[in-house]
């Protein structure tokens, strides 16, 4: 048992002042009467010599005390979670997911998930402890098992929505694990808002309680307007060379049908804006158009998409009403080539027309290396020893290059597979590529995009600052270049080049998610959030990892005298629609159980006050009885 709010106990203090008007003496006023007769009741206090008299056991003041204890007790809230064994422990997983900062008509579900978090700790048994498992994104321990309730308080005030996909099955299967040889009635308590749509399916050899703090219907002052998508194509015109074309889309979740306010802007001003009409449930787009020029650098704007509701309704969760995304207005893409590169690759190379080619060697590009070159690299032949920082391409190396080593020359080798799922390989095959021969590659950190029967022949490694592409084979000694596959591939290469130099240099990822900013060993980075927060850290090992809120927007990145930026959002339909639809199923590998499901904990004051109004009016049929007033 215990009290969620124990303050309101302070409410038993009036038991004082109602003692003292028993004992203290009326004064009363003399008068002459013909007879005492009928005062006989009231001679025990006129006797009285002083203001105070002991005492006197009433029933009427033993109903008014009980109603006094009663009321404070029941506005104290007492409230059990059960029994629990001694020592026993809990793991409590938490949802951190974007849904859980939406706010309901009982406040944010954060924060009641956070009074919910310390009413266990309150009811833990004597030896318990209690420990903390984030539930979205990569499920970790938060708050190690500790009964220590100062250290259980701190941890639950630090703790914030970080805005990953939720990772519930994955976080009770963790619980799980760690309470395998804990002691008996130790359990995991899930603590979400159920804004998942299907089924979760909870592996467990322990059992599992469910803490829902999310509304299972939404009303019009619990709906949310939410950006599903964002996109920004260039749409130049003979007048207008950096025209382009702002789609957005935007569902409602809930309420009443209503009009929103899409509005685009660039380096703080708005560009473009429409007004939309929303129906609950269904979801409407809207084409913007406007001029993004590119700034002084060669850069191309950010373009940032907010919504504002038309009417004065708050908006239920505000993570999802702003998007950026960069801008095609800066197409330029500088491809620098070194060695020998192979004609029918030079070919390719020239006719993109926004591709500007710029032939150099590996001391060139060394002797450039405090400069910010953001642009394309290709290789071929030799190499060094580091990849440079940007989307590289080498092409038929000599020896082993940036950690894939090459084997013995192949001649005729088949090509077996090949993986159209890659972005640099969409809309081709290699079905009938033939080669004369092929170095195949050893890989270590790389993956295969095209494998013949001797090994690997075209592999990638993906880095924070740009990925690695190796083709271990010279494309003028086989059959692709005659194949359209062949200029579609080095195509979808500079694309992933010119998208990865847009978005600031930075991979764009989901609200939360940690920066992973490329820098020199021991470099200094600072981070400046989009709410004007500062942050710093250091790279380690060619690689800064810097937390940052959960917050949509633009964060700009400085390494040094260099500046990049980053962007984040919340385009999720799932967490954005704010609706407790889960279902939830617990297994044991063995036999499937009903979930528990409570919303608060199990609470007493309800049978408090209904005893307090029994109280209430006995002592009004013991004034009102007959003979009282006598």
């Amino acid at each position: 048992m215990n009290l969620l709010s124990p303050l309101s106990l302070l409410w038993l203090g009036l038991l004082a002042p109602l003692i003292v008007l028993y004992v203290l003496k009326r004064r009363r006023t003399e008068r002459k009467v013909g007879s005492t007769l009928l005062w006989a009741l009231a001679q025990r206090d006129l006797r009285a010599e002083r203001p105070w008299q002991r005492l006197v056991p009433h029933l009427s003041l033993l109903l008014q005390a009980l109603v006094i204890i009663a009321g404070a007790f029941a506005l104290s809230r007492p409230a059990g979670a059960g029994h629990l064994p001694t020592g026993a422990r809990v793991i409590v997983v938490l949802d951190t997911s974007a849904s859980m900062a939406a706010r309901d008509e009982d406040g944010v579900r954060f924060d009641r998930a956070k009074d919910a978090l310390r009413a266990l700790a309150r009811s833990l048994p004597p030896g318990g402890e209690l420990s903390i498992v984030e539930g979205a994104g990569e499920p970790s321990v938060l708050l190690p098992p500790t009964g220590d309730l100062l250290r259980i308080e701190a941890a639950i005030v630090r703790l914030t929505v970080n805005g990953g996909t939720q990772a519930i099955e994955r976080a009770v299967a963790l619980s799980s694990e760690r309470l395998e040889s804990a002691p008996d009635g130790s359990r995991i308590v899930v603590i979400t808002d159920g804004s998942i749509t299907g089924t979760l399916t909870l592996a467990s050899r322990v059992p599992v309680a469910i803490e829902r703090v999310g509304d299972s219907a939404l009303h019009a002052s619990t709906s949310n307007d939410a950006i599903l998508a964002l996109d920004v194509r260039a749409r130049p015109t003979d007048g207008a060379p950096d025209r382009a074309e702002i789609f957005t889309r935007v569902q409602r979740f809930g309420g009443d049908a209503g009009d929103v306010h899409v509005s685009a802007e660039v380096r703080g001003e708005v560009v473009a804006s429409r007004r939309i009409h929303l129906e609950p449930g269904a979801a409407a787009s809207a084409l913007l158009t406007a001029d993004l020029p590119p700034d002084d650098d060669g850069r191309a704007p950010t373009v940032l998409v907010r919504i504002r509701r038309d009417d004065d309704r708050d908006d239920a969760l505000v993570l999802d009403d702003v998007a950026v995304a960069a801008s095609p207005g800066a197409r330029r893409l500088p491809v620098f080539l070194v060695g020998e590169i192979p004609e029918s690759v030079r070919r390719v190379l020239l006719t993109d027309g926004d591709a500007e080619l710029f032939a150099t060697s590996i001391d060139g590009l060394a002797a450039r290396a405090g400069s910010e070159l953001e642009g394309a690299y290709v290789f071929a032949g030799a190499t060094p020893s580091q990849p440079p920082p940007g989307e590289v391409l080498v092409i038929a190396p000599t020896s082993s290059v940036f950690g894939a080593e090459l084997g013995e020359a192949v001649e005729r080798p088949r090509v077996i597979t090949w993986d159209d799922n890659d972005p640099r390989l969409r809309f081709t095959t290699f079905g009938s590529v033939h080669l004369s021969s092929l170095r195949p590659l050893s890989l270590a950190a790389y993956t295969p995009l095209v494998t013949t029967e001797a090994g690997p022949a075209i592999a990638s490694l993906e880095r924070p600052d740009g990925a690695v592409t190796i083709i271990g084979f010279d494309p003028d000694h086989s059959d692709w270049p005659r194949q359209a596959g062949f200029v579609i591939f080095f195509r979808n290469l500079l694309e992933g080049a010119r998208t990865r130099r847009a978005a600031g240099g930075i991979a764009p990822a989901r609200i939360g998610e940690s920066l992973r900013v490329p820098a020199s060993d021991g470099g200094h980075i600072e981070v400046t959030t989009p709410d004007g927060t500062h942050l710093t850290g250091r790279s380690r090992g060619g690689l800064a990892i810097i937390s940052i809120p959960p917050t949509p927007g633009v964060f700009t990145v400085r390494i040094g005298e260099q500046e990049r930026f980053a962007l984040r959002n919340l385009l999720d339909p799932e967490e954005s629609d704010p609706s407790a639809r889960v279902e939830l199923e617990v297994t044991d590998g063995r036999t499937s159980t009903a979930v528990s499901e409570a919303s608060e904990p199990r609470q007493a004051w309800p049978l408090l006050a209904i005893g307090l109004l029994c109280l209430l009016a006995l002592e009004a049929l013991w004034a009102t009885r007959k003979g009282a007033a006598a």
